[in-house]
């Protein structure tokens, strides 16, 4: 920890000068692999061993009792017999608030029956051969742009694995392996309101291919790092709808396209309003666009200032929270704490703040990446007035036969008292990950609305 903090101490940054900013030295990017994972983790154990050494992740031989490989189902885990070492209720919180979120201690003051129930951590993501053997030089060669709204010279492993600035965390969230190469899901989506009524959202099916990520590839083709198909499975009103969308690797120079096709109306739309903090429709407005996983989207309107770490209880190894029926994985409107797991983690802690001149509705975020997977597993958002208004979390997953892992996303409005998740909660839902993209011409506007008129 010592050695990453004068690291980015150490690293002098342009962005303030307006010029592009240059990864790490050689002799730092040196350290990868050595006093820090290829991908820039410390991979030490903390001093009273609550944290564990990373090891290298669940092997992909992993097969845990039940479990059915290829089916796309990790209703069972490899951790399920372990008991919680203790548990953190509104009466206690205080004895562990500096490893507690803010929104997490507000959902213990707010709801009686939310529970923290923490077992032990185990550092359970691993990473392809081919993601990790560009780490090195993506840390040597990595250039951010000016304003922090881009990046070049990187390809595959996420490009800052020792970042000084805000903004190169977040384009690691952005660039890291979660879903693999191309990941096939369906999802469920579900809406608690103040009054505790459940509302089925729909089903949607995702394809996901991360062109950044491509072994077949050496460099980013067309300045895409990801396509996007969602297809509404449902509910009735929504069947058929779907949605594309390309996200950029420079937001100054290529916008994030986004199309829509709804089938009532057998054509496809450009939708470049579908970004920042308007509300997804389709979500029944619950999640803005710019919230899913933490943050997506251009970095134009915040200022992202790396706070720095610390250890955190986070929602980890959720096989069975995000498998779970949805008539056990809720409670009132909370998740379960009976299907829950929350293990210690060390996170990057990232404060974005609203630009002058700038408008959105949530003024300030606070975002907490976890150090081993470079994905957002909690953040902090505020209102107008500076009052915490929003909570979330967002489950991680290790795909422990794929090299990738799989997020879930858990929204809490405190503000209106509801609920939003995204979970593989139906029988049918599934998570299927492949090492390659098998084909990207069905990533096209006229691709799917001819799908959509099949």
């Amino acid at each position: 920890m010592r050695l990453l903090q004068k690291l980015i101490v150490g690293m002098g940054i342009a962005l303030a000068a307006g010029t592009a900013s240059a990864g790490a030295s050689q002799q730092q990017a040196d350290q990868l692999g050595k006093s820090l994972t290829m991908w820039g983790a410390d991979p030490a154990g903390n001093a009273d061993k609550t944290i564990p050494a990373y090891t290298g992740g669940l092997p992909d031989t992993t097969a845990p009792p039940g479990w059915v490989k290829g089916s796309g189902r990790y209703d069972v885990g490899p951790y399920d017999g372990e008991k919680p070492l203790f548990s953190i209720t509104a009466s206690d919180y205080e004895k562990y608030a500096d490893r507690l979120s803010a929104g997490t201690i507000a959902m213990l003051k707010k709801y009686p029956e939310f529970r923290v129930d923490v077992y032990p951590t185990h550092r359970s993501v691993t990473h392809s051969s081919n993601w990790l053997s560009h780490c090195k030089t993506n840390a040597a060669q990595a250039k951010i742009s000016s304003n922090g709204n881009g990046f070049s010279d990187a390809y595959s492993c996420v490009p800052f694995p020792i970042p000084t600035t805000g903004a190169e965390v977040i384009w690691n969230m952005a660039t890291t392996d979660l879903w693999g190469v191309h990941t096939n899901i369906r999802e469920s989506t579900w809406y608690i309101d103040a009054d505790g009524h459940l509302t089925d959202v729909g089903q949607l099916d995702g394809d996901f291919a991360q062109l950044y990520q491509d072994p077949k590839r050496d460099a980013l083709d067309g300045g895409a790092i990801e396509f996007r198909i969602g297809t509404w499975m449902g509910p009735p009103s929504q069947v058929g709808s779907k949605i594309l969308q390309r996200l950029p690797v420079n937001y100054d120079k290529t916008d994030a396209l986004t199309w829509v096709y709804f089938p009532g109306q057998r054509r496809t739309r450009v939708a470049p309003d579908y970004a920042y903090d308007t509300p997804i429709a389709a979500d029944g407005g619950a999640i803005n666009y710019d919230e899913l996983f933490g943050f997506t989207g251009s970095l134009d309107r915040y200022d992202f200032k790396i706070v720095g770490k610390k250890e955190l209880y986070v929602m980890y190894n959720s096989s069975r929270m995000l498998f779970a029926p949805v008539d056990k994985m809720l409670v009132k409107s909370v998740v379960n704490p009976d299907v829950s797991r929350w293990e210690l983690h060390r996170v990057w802690v990232v404060e974005a703040t609203l630009k002058a001149g700038k408008r959105h509705v949530q003024p300030r975020r606070t975002l907490y990446i976890d150090e081993d997977t470079w994905a957002c597993v909690a953040s902090d958002a505020y209102d107008q007035a500076g009052a915490l208004f929003k909570a979330g979390f967002y489950p991680v997953l290790p795909l422990w036969d794929k090299e990738a892992f799989a997020q879930g996303i858990v929204f809490y409005d405190l503000s209106k008292r509801s609920t939003y998740i995204e979970a593989q909660s139906r029988p049918n839902d599934f998570i299927k990950a492949s090492e390659h993209i098998d084909d990207i011409s069905k990533f096209t506007p006229s691709a799917m609305t001819a799908s959509g008129l099949r």
